[in-house]
């Protein structure tokens, strides 16, 4: 049995909670409070990128059955101090959006379209959050388990056409003196990596930085210095993975111990801004992997525990909660006669000892690959819709990038070409060890059918390997998925600190942009664009969420 205590020690996140003393949510009220019409001096702005409500819900379940106490998250609603809201959380041209778009609604207060990190359909450059806060004085600072150049953490910092173009975004980065950025993505900073073979990191630590690529490294860095961490390839590991890896818990820091180290270098300013996003959560849910997104969501949770914890101790810092948007709406569905088996349903999930690819990459290692005819797709079923941001390149800014690297680089579920063959009785063996979940045969050899890709979906989203086991799965867990990508659900946010008045009710994306700009005493707006009705790219155009798939490494 998983309690929260072991939890939390093989997550390597004791040890982060130790560096800015021992936070818990449960202290009195009034530690909280703060006069009505008061201004932050330091603002903690926390995400949990691709979280449902079902997805928040599940993991406070999943937190009081196996871990013995509820989501801290959860805990702040019960708060007098703590404001509540739901937000819209929609782009310029979809009711459903992505991350980019999203975070540019924060950080521009200007909605842009899928796929856009601050840039108008016309091409002009909307002017982001954190230029105007370093020219008010304000340090800045970015902090993810994602690459560091993904969305959500640009769309605070840069304006950029394409939030594929990663390697402008981490020159961009540079450019703007960005006091601390930890997270994923070595290759963007690498010479031998990079398109225009600019060695970054060099560059970074000719201007004052620390740059770091490991835990230890992390853990040694002066705390007078500028950071830039680095620490994997691509993404960080999904927690669960590194809470079962002792060399991943050893080498790869938590965002826990990210968020410490962040605040750490950042509480001897006058004034800061930080943003701090659980991104693997979004990861799982493209994945239909609920081990995963829980696993993540409660290492989030740690995280919102040391900002509160720095709020204590510093009352005029902001302290907002909340996600960019939806992904796939996990939620506990009733099992059994009288659903009297549904509570049960989380000892299968603390059971699970690796994410969905993990299990995944074991499964194909195992089986032999094979060629396979491709699905036809249904075109009645898809829009010929022209980008809107196809016609710009707005001051060449995108030059770096050759025409091909905006164009899709990933296959579609439905037109997977690799399969592989393995036999049930390895599929029940493999499955049984990484999960605890000993499947029939029946369910076995359908499986076996799917990663042969000879059993497709009837749903075109669901028609891939990985989602198909989070289909399997859902049997032993109860938990199941509408999709595997983005929805248009308003989502929670919770707000505390001077300023927090204004996060009551609800509100659009954007009004974070001009909340946090009133705050600061900065009097600045973006222009805006009208609502594109029906236009821009696909989902699978603007985010690789099949990369996502794809065992750590």
């Amino acid at each position: 049995m998983l309690n929260r205590r072991s939890f939390f020690s093989r997550s390597g996140l004791v040890a982060a909670t130790t560096v800015l003393g021992a936070p818990h949510v449960a202290r009195p009220a009034e530690a909280l409070l703060t006069q009505a019409g008061a201004r932050p001096g330091k603002i903690i702005h926390i995400v949990s990128d691709g979280m449902s409500l079902g997805t928040l819900t599940c993991a406070n379940l999943f937190a009081q059955t196996e871990l013995k106490r509820p989501l801290t998250w959860m805990e702040l609603y019960k708060k007098p101090a703590v404001h509540k809201a739901l937000m819209n959380t929609r782009s310029l041209n979809s009711m459903v959006t992505d991350s980019s778009a999203a975070s540019s609604a924060w950080g521009s207060g200007s909605r842009v379209v899928n796929g856009a990190v601050n840039v108008l359909p016309d091409g002009r450059l909307l002017t982001p959050l954190y230029t105007l806060f370093g020219e008010a004085g304000w340090k800045t600072a970015l902090v993810t388990t994602a690459e560091i150049t993904h969305a959500t953490p640009a769309g605070f910092a840069v304006a950029i056409k394409s939030r594929g173009n990663s390697d402008g975004i981490a020159k961009r980065y540079l450019d703007r003196n960005i006091e601390v950025l930890l997270g994923g993505g070595r290759p963007f900073f690498d010479p031998k990596k990079r398109k225009d073979k600019r060695d970054l990191r060099a560059e970074f630590k000719l201007a004052g930085y620390a740059v770091v690529q490991n835990l230890d490294e992390l853990n040694k860095a002066p705390k007078d210095a500028r950071l830039l961490g680095t620490f994997a390839d691509s993404h960080l590991p999904y927690t669960i993975d590194q809470r079962n890896d002792a060399k991943l818990r050893a080498t790869v820091p938590t965002i826990a111990q990210m968020t410490a180290a962040a605040l750490v270098r950042l509480e001897r300013h006058e004034h800061f801004i930080l943003q701090i996003e659980g991104a693997r959560i979004d990861h799982a849910a493209h994945n239909s992997d609920a081990a995963a997104a829980i696993h993540d969501q409660i290492a989030l949770d740690a995280a919102i525990d040391l900002a509160l914890d720095f709020q204590r101790r510093h009352p005029d810092t902001l302290v907002v909660i909340t996600t960019d948007h939806a992904n796939s709406n996990l939620g506990l569905n009733g099992m059994g006669g009288g659903y009297r088996h549904s509570s049960q349903r989380f000892v299968g999930l603390s059971e699970i000892r690796m994410s969905y690819p993990e299990i995944l990459k074991r499964l194909q290692n195992a089986g032999r690959k094979v060629k396979v005819p491709p699905y036809p797709s249904d075109r009645e079923d898809k829009l010929d819709i022209p980008d809107p941001m196809d016609k710009i390149d707005p001051e060449g800014q995108d030059k770096e990038n050759k025409p091909e690297d905006d164009k899709t680089k990933f296959t579609a579920a439905v037109q997977l070409t690799s399969a592989y063959e393995l036999s049930p009785s390895a599929i029940i063996k493999i499955i049984a060890e990484t999960t605890g979940y000993t499947m029939s045969e029946r369910r076995a050899k359908l499986f076996s059918r799917v990663l042969a890709n000879k059993y497709p979906a009837l749903y075109d989203q669901m028609n891939s390997p990985i989602t198909q086991l989070g289909q399997l799965m859902a049997n032993r867990l109860g938990m199941g998925w509408t999709g595997n990508t983005h929805t248009s659900d308003y989502v929670p946010l919770l707000a505390l600190g001077p300023g927090a008045e204004r996060f009551d009710g609800f509100v659009e994306n954007t009004d974070v942009f001009n909340h946090y700009t009133s705050l600061a005493g900065i009097d600045f707006k973006n222009v805006t664009a009208p609502y594109i009705a029906a236009g821009g790219p696909e989902a699978q155009e603007v985010e690789e969420i099949f990369s996502y798939s794809e065992a750590w490494v």
